[in-house]
C-alpha cells in the first residue's frame, strides 16, 4: 500500500522523501532501467539508446544526477506517486518502491520444495543444483542459504546454484528471507522450508595403487596406501596373503614393528554401496642386504622341431620371452634353437667357461624331457626309442656349470617328468645310468633348481596359446626385484590359483641352497668384468654387416646383409641381396646337405640358414633375368657368424 496519494504530482513529495527516492534510483544503475523500460514500453522519450547517453554524459544543468533527470522528464509528462509505484513495479525496482511504499510482511510464496514430491532431492557427483525461494514483503526481501546451520554468504538471491563437487555438500539446505529499513535497521525475517540433497554413491577407482615391491627394515613401520576417487564413500579391508586383517579396515595399512613374520602380499578390497575393486599385491619383504654381481650370464635352448618325436609349438616363443625379461635386468643372454645332442654338450660346455667366482649364471631349457631318478633333457636327433645316453641328465650339466663357482645359479628345465613306458621303450629301464658327480669350492651353496613341474606328472602347452604354461607365469615374477626363492614360490602360487578345480594339474618343483638374498635384478659391481666372461661375450657378437660381392659373368656388383634371422636367437642367420630390384635371386648350397636347413623367400630376395655351422662349403647365390641364369657368386658366409656357432659342432 503506498503512503502516499496516488494522484500526487512527483514535486508534492516530501523533500527527503524525493531525496531517497533519487538514491534508490541510482543504486545499481536502477535510473537506467527505469529508464529504458519508460522511453521503449511507452515511447515517451524517442530513441531509448540516443536518451540514456545524455543521461551518462552528465549534459545536464547544475549537474543533476541521472535519477534526478529522469524523475524531472517523468514530472514533465505528468507522472504521479501512483504512475511512478506501477513502473517501479513492472521493472523490479522495489526499494525504489518501498521508499513510496508502507510496511508489508513478509510472505513466501515459493517454496525451495515445492512441486516435488518429497523434501529430498537426490543427485550424482556433477550434478548442477538449482533451489528457488521467493518471498514478497515491503521493505522487498533480502535472502540468505543455510547448508545446515551454516550461512552461505555467496548465496544471496532467491535462486541458489551450485556444482555438486564434494560429499560434504549433502544435507539441508534453506533460506531466510529478511527485511531491512530504509535506516538499516533490521526489521523481519522468515524461514523456508528445508529441502534435503542425497549424493548417489559412484563406483569406486583405484587412483593410487600401493607399492608392487616394498622392503622394509626389521623393526620399523610399514604403512601402505590405498587413494582412491574422492567421492565414492569408500570402505576398506586390507588382506595378507588372502588372510583378512581385522585390524587394517582404513585408506592407510599400519603395522608397528615390521618383522619376518609380516613378510608377505598384502592387498586391499575396497567397496562402496554400488561397486567393488582389489588393489594390485603389494609384496612386501624385511630389508636384508643387497648383493652384487661382477656379471650375469644365461644360456637358453629352445628344442621344437624334433626329428623323430613329437613336434612341440611353444619353446621358441618361450625361450624368446625369458630373453627379453633377463635382458631387461642386464643379463648377457645366449639363445640357441633346435639343438642336436652334441650341440647341446658344446653349448653347455662353453657356457660353462664365464660362470667363474663372482658371476650369476641361469640355465632355462624347453623342450621334451623325461624323469629317471633325475631329470632329463631330450635333443631334438633323440631316436624314437632312447638311452639315458641320448639325452643330457641335470647333473651332466651342474657337473659342468658349477665347476668353476659362479657366485649364483639357477637351472629350469621347462620340461615333462613322466618316466617313459616299458611298453614302448623297454631299454631305457635296463640301461646302466652314468654318475655325474659336481662339485663346488663352496659345497654347492647358492643353487637352485626348478622345474616346471614335479616328479611323473606332464609339462602342458596349451592349444592357441603362444606359450607354455610355466613360461607365461615365470614370465610374471622373472624380473622382480624380489629374492630368487620368492620368485619361483609366487610361479608356484600363480600356476596353482590359475589351474585350480581342473583335474590336469601341473605343479612346478623348486630345490634350493641358497644362503643369502640373491635377486636376479642385482646389479653389477663397477669392476671390469672377468676375461672369461669377456671371451664369450665375443663369441656370441652378432652385429648386422654388410659386405661387396661380384657377379663377374655379368659384371654386376650387388651388396649382401648378414643378419640374425629370428631374434634372440644366434643360430638361424639371415642373408639378403641388397640392390638387385632388376633381378630374382636364388640361393643354393654349393655342398649338399644331409638335411636341408636353408630356406628362401623369393620376393624378398633373402634366404635363412638353421644351424649354418654344419653347412659345407661357401653358398651359391643366383642372378636371373626373366627367369634366365645371368650370373652367379659364391658367399662364405661362415665368416660372418657368431663364432660361438663354429664351435658347437
Amino acid at each position: 500500500m503506498l503512503t502516499f496519494d496516488e494522484d500526487l504530482e512527483l514535486d508534492s513529495l516530501p523533500a527527503d522523501i524525493y531525496k531517497e527516492l533519487i538514491y534508490e534510483l541510482n543504486q545499481d544503475s536502477g535510473w537506467r532501467i527505469l529508464g529504458l523500460y519508460v522511453s521503449k514500453e511507452l515511447g515517451c522519450f524517442g530513441n531509448e539508446q540516443i536518451w540514456i547517453r545524455e543521461f551518462e554524459q552528465n549534459k545536464f544543468a547544475n549537474n543533476q544526477t541521472p535519477a534526478e533527470k529522469l524523475l524531472f522528464e517523468l514530472r514533465i509528462k505528468m507522472c504521479t506517486v501512483g504512475v511512478l509505484s506501477s513502473l517501479l513495479e513492472d521493472c523490479g525496482l522495489l526499494k525504489a518502491l518501498s521508499v513510496l511504499s508502507s510496511p508489508e510482511p513478509l510472505i513466501i510464496t515459493q517454496q525451495p520444495n515445492e512441486n516435488l514430491t518429497s523434501d529430498e532431492i537426490k543427485v550424482t557427483m556433477g550434478q548442477k543444483v538449482k533451489i528457488i525461494c521467493k518471498a514478497v514483503g515491503m521493505p522487498p526481501p533480502n535472502y540468505l542459504w543455510y547448508h545446515g546451520n551454516i550461512p552461505l554468504t555467496d548465496h544471496t538471491t532467491e535462486e541458489l546454484n551450485f556444482k555438486i563437487t564434494n560429499f560434504n555438500e549433502e544435507g539441508e539446505y534453506k533460506c531466510k528471507a529478511y527485511q531491512i529499513c530504509r535506516d538499516e535497521s533490521f526489521r523481519n525475517e522468515i524461514y523456508s522450508e528445508s529441502i534435503f540433497l542425497k549424493i548417489k554413491p559412484i563406483p569406486v577407482v583405484i587412483e593410487e595403487q600401493p607399492q608392487p615391491t616394498l622392503y622394509v627394515k626389521e623393526g620399523d613401520k610399514l604403512l601402505l596406501n590405498c587413494k582412491v576417487n574422492n567421492h565414492s564413500k569408500a570402505r576398506f579391508q586390507w588382506f595378507r596373503d588372502n588372510t583378512k586383517l581385522d585390524d587394517q579396515t582404513s585408506q592407510i595399512l599400519s603395522i608397528s614393528n615390521f618383522n619376518g613374520k609380516d613378510e608377505g602380499k598384502y592387498y586391499c578390497y575396497v567397496f562402496n554401496q554400488i561397486s567393488e575393486v582389489y588393489t594390485q599385491r603389494s609384496y612386501v619383504m624385511v630389508d636384508l642386504p643387497r648383493q652384487k654381481t661382477v656379471a650375469k650370464i644365461a644360456l637358453l635352448i629352445a628344442n621344437e622341431d624334433y626329428q623323430y618325436h613329437t613336434k612341440l609349438s611353444t619353446p621358441k616363443a618361450d625361450v624368446a620371452r625369458i630373453a627379453e625379461i633377463l635382458e631387461g635386468i642386464g643379463f648377457t643372454v645366449i639363445c640357441l634353437i633346435n639343438l642336436t645332442l652334441i650341440e647341446m654338450r658344446n653349448a653347455i660346455s662353453i657356457f660353462s667357461e664365464a660362470l667363474v667366482d663372482g658371476v650369476y649364471g641361469l640355465f632355462y631349457f624347453a623342450g621334451h624331457g623325461f624323469k629317471m631318478q633325475e631329470s632329463y633333457m631330450l635333443p631334438i636327433d633323440a631316436p624314437e626309442v632312447y638311452l639315458r645316453n641320448n639325452a643330457i641328465c641335470e647333473s651332466q650339466l651342474l657337473s659342468v656349470v658349477l665347476k668353476n663357482d659362479p657366485a649364483l645359479f639357477v637351472t629350469i628345465l621347462d620340461v615333462c617328468q613322466t618316466v617313459p613306458s616299458k611298453e614302448v621303450n623297454p631299454e631305457i629301464h635296463k640301461e646302466i645310468p652314468l654318475v655325474n658327480e659336481y662339485k663346488g669350492g663352496k659345497n654347492l651353496r647358492n643353487l637352485i633348481q626348478a622345474y616346471s613341474t614335479s616328479s611323473h606328472r606332464p609339462s602342458y602347452e596349451r592349444s592357441g596359446n603362444e606359450c607354455g604354461v610355466y613360461a607365461k607365469h615365470l614370465s610374471k615374477f622373472l624380473d622382480m626385484d624380489i629374492p630368487i626363492n620368492k620368485v619361483f614360490e609366487e610361479v608356484g602360487k600363480s600356476i596353482d590359483t590359475w589351474l585350480k578345480g581342473k583335474a590336469r594339474n601341473q605343479i612346478p618343483m623348486v630345490s634350493s641352497t641358497i644362503t643369502k638374498p640373491f635377486r636376479l635384478t642385482d646389479s653389477t659391481s663397477g669392476n671390469k668384468p672377468p676375461s672369461a666372461f669377456i671371451k664369450i661375450s665375443q663369441l656370441i657378437a652378432f652385429p648386422e654387416k654388410v659386405i661387396d660381392i661380384s657377379f663377374e659373368k655379368c659384371e654386376i656388383k650387388g651388396k649382401i646383409l648378414v643378419s640374425p634371422f629370428m631374434k634372440p636367437y644366434l643360430n638361424i642367420v639371415r642373408i639378403r641381396l641388397l640392390n638387385s630390384d632388376n633381378y630374382d635371386v636364388n640361393f643354393y648350397n654349393s655342398v649338399p646337405a644331409e638335411k636341408n636347413s636353408l630356406y628362401q623367400n623369393l620376393k624378398t630376395k633373402e634366404c635363412w640358414v638353421h644351424n649354418p655351422q654344419f653347412i659345407k662349403g661357401p653358398l651359391v647365390i643366383c642372378l636371373l633375368k626373366n627367369g634366365v641364369p645371368i650370373g652367379a657368386a659364391l658367399f662364405d658366409f661362415m665368416n660372418y657368424i657368431p663364432l660361438l656357432l663354429k664351435h658347437l659342432q
